[in-house]
């Protein structure tokens, strides 16, 4: 997959839940909240695939260090790419995205909040 096809599902996932959020922290990164200016760090377990009876297909994430939302990439039958979010979690919690019926998850991750 290439990485500014990643970056522009990923970017618009979060533009539409973040409400002034312009970027994502990649697992077991630190990043800077936009609200506040102060590093936190996130550090986040690898990404987990699930499939749900319905089969429907998703991920879902743990991390540690602060409050955060899980997300997937999903990869529809025609080729095209989109995110969704997941639930928000607390510091140990596990956050589940799930994609559309008939899509397949390619990639996931987490952000803080």
């Amino acid at each position: 997959m290439r990485i500014h096809t990643r970056i522009a599902a990923v970017g618009a996932a979060l533009a539409i839940a973040g409400g002034g959020m312009f970027g994502a922290a990649p697992a077991s990164a630190s990043s800077t909240t936009a609200d506040s200016g102060t590093a936190t760090d996130l550090s986040c377990d690898t990404w987990r695939y699930q499939r749900g009876a319905s089969g429907r297909h998703g991920a879902s994430i743990t991390c540690y260090g602060s409050s955060f939302t899980g997300f997937v990439i999903c990869h529809k039958p025609d080729g095209s790419l989109y995110g969704k979010l997941g639930n928000r979690a607390r510091s140990g919690g596990t956050s589940t995205a799930w994609c559309d019926v008939n899509a397949e998850a390619v990639d996931a991750g987490a952000f803080p909040n």
